[in-house]
């Protein structure tokens, strides 16, 4: 008799949820009396099925629990292609957590953000997002799933940082997980002068999986985890505490969230609707990028990015592609590191770096600014440039430089060379006595510290050339004595 009832038992939420309706809790009492007085035997009866016993219906409704929680997961996804989500629970599957989804709820917020993602620069920005997640979407699935919590937390990252490990918000939040300083020492990550492992892809998931899963405990719900992820579990408390209730959709409506908040969870839902079916929302032409893969070897104190990279065979960039914590474009002194390197390639770096003199490991000076310098003199003193400087200092601010700021100066081999026969490291030569002298304008060259190398004026420099204005770009010819 239980082979007869199970479908319907399995099929009623379904049918419920399509319908509007809410379902029960459990099971309905099929042997109990109907509104119109007649016995639920009586019924099956009529149609044609024998009575049955409260233990028959009993061993049906378990059965039909462990048939909607072993649910295949082809199902699962079916069932959110068709009712564009799960509000209800109905293919929750609480005992195996490792892959059970976020609940994607449907409303006129969600649907907004939608639209913003699928058309206008919204979608071209959501086309790189889905590019990029490539990359890291595997190694994330795998760390939620092994700490047992939703794969579906991907997406949370991709909304946050649009999968880009060095992401920086003007909240200083930084990452692919835009974590800020103290909630990132707060689960492990290094933040120095010299690492900053927010941008490190894989340290920056395992912190952000630990928060998000102690943010769930507390509050029992994926929504409220992820609005506390956005704007602090102290806010989300007390919006609770506010409202007397514990749904997102309650805190949201009575505005004690900010507006970020508000928008966070259904811009989570609305990339996870979208990722989920990328061919319906018409992103199927999208390849994501390929994870990455590499070996990883041991540094043992501080080493340039132009050495490593010379050790493992590859680009300086590659280098700095695989390890974006390193912030300064080197290893941090006097400690032993991990350093990614391309695949196939440990034990080539590990025969090489051996050869390397500790004295020639570092190719790079610390300097301090003083007053009155600018990035392009500090270039220019040191026979490197300015896109150099910035790219070893954290992309800094050619406008915001401070007295006594220190500056990792990164030095070509040219230049070392130079510094080591005792050349001269400047980027032009030194002017003759007399006669016209014209130069070929670098990257780094500035009107003012040219006029400032060969003893005159920016003023006279433009009058000598013709000039309209003081800004000069890489390439230019511009006559300093004559």
């Amino acid at each position: 008799m239980s082979r007869v009832l199970l479908p319907l038992l399995v099929v009623l939420p379904f049918i419920a949820a399509c319908a509007g309706g809410v379902v029960p809790e459990t099971a309905p009492d099929v042997t109990g009396v109907r509104g119109d007085g007649l016995a639920s035997g009586q019924v099956v009866a009529e149609t044609g099925l024998p009575s049955v016993d409260d233990a028959v219906v009993d061993q049906a409704a378990t059965e039909a629990e462990q048939a909607i929680e072993i649910l295949d997961e082809t199902t699962r996804r079916e069932f959110y292609a068709l009712f564009g989500g799960d509000p209800l629970g109905l293919t929750e599957r609480p005992q195996n957590a490792a892959v059970y989804e976020i609940p994607l709820e449907m409303n006129e917020h969600v649907e907004r953000w939608i639209e913003y993602f699928t058309t206008g620069k919204g979608r071209d920005r959501f086309a790189i997002y889905l590019e990029r997640s490539g990359k890291y979407e595997a190694m994330i699935r795998r760390k939620a799933r092994d700490a047992g919590l939703p794969e579906d937390l991907l997406y949370l990252a991709m909304i946050e940082s649009g999968m880009n490990p060095n992401a920086y918000s003007r909240a200083r939040a930084v990452g692919l997980w835009q974590f800020i300083t103290g909630t990132g020492r707060a689960y492990g990550l290094e933040v120095s002068y010299w690492v900053d492992e927010r941008r490190d892809p894989f340290r920056a998931t395992d912190a952000a999986i630990a928060h998000l899963g102690d943010l769930h405990e507390k509050f029992g719900s994926w929504y409220l985890a992820a609005a506390a992820y956005n704007a602090g579990a102290g806010r989300v408390t007390r919006g609770i505490r506010r409202t007397g209730s514990t749904d997102f959709w309650d805190l949201a409506d009575a505005r004690v969230l900010r507006s970020e908040t508000r928008n966070y969870v259904p811009k989570l839902i609305a990339a996870a609707t979208i990722a989920r079916n990328a061919e319906a929302y018409g992103f199927g032409d999208i390849v994501p990028a390929a994870p990455d893969e590499f070996d990883v070897v041991k540094v043992p104190g501080a080493t340039s990015f132009d050495v490593l990279a010379d050790a493992a065979g590859t680009t300086e960039g590659r280098i700095r592609d695989l390890n974006p914590q390193f912030l300064r474009q080197v290893t941090p002194p006097d400690r032993e590191v991990q350093l990614r390197v391309p695949p196939g390639r440990a034990e080539v770096f590990a025969t090489n770096y051996a050869m390397i003199p500790e004295s020639e490991r570092v190719t790079w000076l610390e300097h301090r600014v003083t007053r009155g310098q600018t990035l392009g003199a500090i270039a220019n003193r040191y026979g490197t440039s300015v896109v150099a400087i910035r790219a070893a200092n954290n992309n800094v601010s050619p406008r915001r430089l401070q007295i006594g700021q220190r500056l990792v100066i990164p030095r070509s081999r040219a230049a070392r060379a130079a510094a080591t026969s005792g050349e001269r490291t400047v980027s032009t030569p030194a002017p003759p006595p007399t006669g016209p002298l014209t130069i070929t304008v670098r990257s780094g060259d500035t009107l003012w510290a040219l006029a400032r190398r060969y003893g005159t004026s920016t003023g006279s420099l433009m009058a000598m050339n013709n000039l309209g204005s003081s800004v000069i770009r890489p390439g230019d010819r511009i006559t300093v004595r004559r």
